[in-house]
């Protein structure tokens, strides 16, 4: 099956584990999987070999379908008109904007990525039907940084669609960590050059003209939290792009992103890590963060005033649906009086999600407060003192 297959390889302490079903890169297409490898010069860890030939037999496997699609439908999906540009949610990694997404998904008007067309993105109008039984029992258990559960029925992260046709992902660092430097310009694309920023923008452009022309010219919700690093890029491509910022106090979004980075680094790497990793890893997100909010405040002032909300975390949990009835009132988007039963019925079947709980220690709490305290000044987050050991 495409992603249902299971082998085996040794961790670092020797222990037989079952190769990662879901690896995000399992649908990769073949001459994006055959740049990356060029790129991190063919070095795969000797314990995750297997998991690289399984990757690189799917995607030869698959290469014809993707060929075919692209000769029967390129011109079609490039032609295909955005009549409304798509509504962005914005936010760091952590922060909320999954759950955002969820609720705001139930409104039937939007389209959004769903896991077919975001896993299959380079054959999904091909190989759709056949390729949904496999994608439904990969995501079956979930995300393995926290308790949140996928379905067919709910969207994802455009960005793991756009990561199998283009190279300009951060998700990369994930299975390439001794690149970590190289992906890092995936999630800030304006430090790439010139020529490989319009590729970027190509893959993801068509990426967002596919899934309209699939969903039938539907105004779609996009969310990745990588897109608050590239704000500038994606109102430039989408002049009529509105947005939706979630924020939410930094220290537990710090701490839950790293927990993140590890626990999928840890089963979707394909490199040697370096030795410093853990302390890389603190550092890479708490420096995002810090770029991803200064970057983001000097454009706040630019934004038409139904073009932008900000909304914090807790606000929205506390009362989501009424936080969505006053984004629809600021956006200027109508619908939400016949949504409001279908948003209110999927808040009611989360009732019982149980969040992660993590420990912080000394050590990060400084360098949260050293890097963010601007960001906890403009939302009015308080900072924690800390002892000097």
């Amino acid at each position: 099956g495409l992603v249902g297959s299971e082998m085996c390889i040794r961790d670092r302490g020797n222990t037989v584990k079952a190769i990662n079903p879901g690896h995000f890169l399992l649908t990769c297409r073949l001459d994006n999987w055959v740049h990356l490898l060029e790129e991190n010069h063919f070095h795969i860890a000797r314990d995750r070999l297997p998991q690289a030939l399984y990757i690189s037999a799917t995607a030869l496997a698959l290469a014809p379908a993707a060929a075919a699609e692209s000769l029967i439908y390129r011109k079609r999906i490039r032609e295909t008109k955005i009549e409304k540009d798509p509504i962005f949610i914005l936010g760091h990694w952590r922060s909320g904007t999954t759950y955002l997404q969820n609720v705001l998904s139930r409104d039937e008007q939007f389209g959004w990525f769903d896991p077919v067309n975001t896993i299959g993105l380079p054959y999904s109008l091909l190989l759709g039907r056949l390729i949904q039984p496999p994608i439904e029992k990969g995501i079956r258990n979930g995300r393995p940084q926290d308790n949140v559960q996928y379905s067919l029925d709910l969207p994802m992260e455009e960005t793991f669609g756009v990561l199998t046709i283009s190279p300009y992902s951060i998700i990369h660092m994930i299975a390439f960590p001794e690149n970590y430097k190289k992906y890092i310009e995936g999630a800030f694309v304006s430090d790439l050059p010139v020529e490989e920023l319009r590729k970027w923008e190509r893959s993801y452009d068509y990426a967002v003209r596919k899934l309209t022309y699939i969903k039938k010219g539907k105004q779609l919700i996009l969310k990745s939290p990588d897109n608050t690093a590239r704000i500038r890029e994606l109102w430039g491509m989408y002049l009529d792009a509105r947005f939706i910022n979630i924020h939410r106090d930094p220290y537990k979004t710090v701490r839950s992103t790293i927990h993140m980075f590890r626990t999928e680094m840890d089963s979707l790497r394909l490199t040697e890590e370096p030795d410093n990793i853990d302390e890389l890893i603190e550092n890479t997100v708490i420096d995002i963060f810090e770029r991803m909010y200064r970057e983001l405040f000097e454009l706040e002032g630019f934004f038409p005033k139904n073009r932008y909300v900000d909304i914090a975390y807790t606000d929205f949990c506390r009362a989501p649906v009424d936080t969505l009835r006053d984004i629809y009132r600021r956006l200027e988007l109508s619908g939400f009086e016949a949504a409001a039963p279908r948003f209110q019925a999927y808040v009611d079947s989360q009732r019982g999600y149980q969040k992660n709980k993590f420990d912080i220690s000394p050590r990060l709490v400084r360098k949260i407060n050293a890097k963010l305290g601007f960001y906890m000044e403009h939302y009015g987050y308080e900072m924690r003192e800390v002892e000097e050991e």
